[in-house]
């Protein structure tokens, strides 16, 4: 929360013009292609605050209740539908004390790798607004077993003073993370646990509007207006796109190549982020297996898709949708929390107005959502 704005987020058009380029995109459609029947709740929760879900391919699903939002434990959990959710992988990954190395400081982000492993990052940072309480790391869980693989610290140098390690994507042994404290994007391998960074305050990283929702500006503790630097990325299958946007958008592209090239500049990394979409602020954003974006609106309420022919897809907007959140991909199913995060005690002068209980939803995803024909 360390950017403060005064402008509005939709104070910008959504497109450049009819046709897609490099630099235009297709205006989103303003009918929605599904209906409030093909969203339905899966898990509740009347004590905590999920912000992001991961749907396992076995029907089960892992829920992250990030500790800034003034959640208890257990900051990770896993349910199944319609289940009781419990602490995952065990207690003592959650647990309030003990060896920062060996437990939850302050998740802030989780994704599924091609390997079926989930990676998370753990800031270190429970408060955005106070010092870190332990060093940012990342930590692999198998959950074929249900158990931690590795778990290693983000190499100090990559970072910086201010640094608040956010989303994360993986493909093969590198992963990409965002930093929303000091705007920019570390590439690690994760092979060896080297990390490098690139991008330091590109326009494309850094926040210029606040966070809008449809009951308004989200106002941080002091008073002002909420924007967050560089927040949400995700990875074309094929590894070769990163996409990545702050928290109130608009959504960049880059060549992910650029950052393995030895005779690439940061002049050249630069002008390689292209503006993808003019989105509003996104709670979440995911890649399906041909590459179509998926991703939450915070400001309208909705799900919509975004092809790899840069075709827009209005999917569903929806009053239960209230902060839709991190969401996940299971075959044609879209698993999403309405978070209610702008509900949250740190948003209400000290005492939340969550709507118990927070839900998590899942969204039949319609056949349209992949296709390149523009729906009016």
């Amino acid at each position: 929360m360390k950017r403060l704005l005064l402008v509005s987020c939709l104070s910008l058009p959504l497109a450049l013009a009819a046709l897609p380029s490099s630099a235009q995109a297709v205006p989103m459609p303003e009918k929605a292609e599904a209906t409030a029947a093909d969203l339905t709740p899966a898990v509740t929760s009347s004590s905590q605050i999920w912000e992001s879900v991961i749907a396992l391919p076995d029907g089960r699903l892992v829920l992250e209740a990030p500790r800034w939002l003034g959640n208890p434990n257990p900051q990770l959990s896993i349910a199944t539908v319609g289940g009781a959710p419990a602490p995952y992988p065990d207690a003592d990954w959650n647990a309030a004390e003990g060896d920062p190395a060996k437990r939850f400081v302050a998740l802030t982000s989780m994704t599924r790798a091609a390997d079926g492993t989930l990676w998370l990052v753990d800031s270190g940072v429970p408060d955005r607004e106070a010092k870190p309480e332990a060093p940012a790391k990342l930590i692999q869980i198998d959950p074929s077993t249900g158990q931690v693989k590795r778990s290693f610290p983000v190499s100090a140098d990559a970072l910086r003073d201010g640094s608040i390690l956010a989303g994360i994507a993986v493909h093969e042994q590198t992963a990409y993370v965002a930093d929303s404290g000091v705007p920019g994007i570390l590439v690690i391998d994760l092979e060896s646990g080297v990390a490098r960074r690139f991008l330091d305050h590109v326009e494309g990283l850094t926040a210029k509007r606040p966070i809008v929702t449809p009951s308004g500006e989200v106002k941080a503790r002091d008073g002002r207006p909420l924007a967050i630097d560089a927040t949400l990325v995700a990875i074309s299958p094929d590894g070769q796109w990163l996409y990545v946007q702050s928290y109130c958008g608009p959504l960049y592209r880059i060549a992910t190549r650029l950052f393995d090239d030895p005779d690439s500049t940061n002049t050249a990394l630069q002008e390689s982020a292209t503006l993808w979409y003019k989105t509003h602020a996104l709670g979440g954003l995911t890649v399906g297996p041909d590459g179509t974006l998926y991703w939450s609106d915070v400001t309208t309420g909705s799900i919509d898709s975004y092809t790899p022919g840069r075709i827009p897809h209005h999917l569903i907007t929806d009053p239960r949708l209230k902060w839709p959140g991190g969401l996940s991909l299971s075959g044609n199913m879209l698993f999403v929390p309405a978070a209610q995060l702008d509900q949250a005690a740190r948003f209400q002068n000290g005492q939340a107005t969550v709507q118990w209980p927070v839900t998590v939803y899942s969204f039949h995803v319609p056949e349209d959502a992949t296709s390149d024909v523009l729906r009016k």
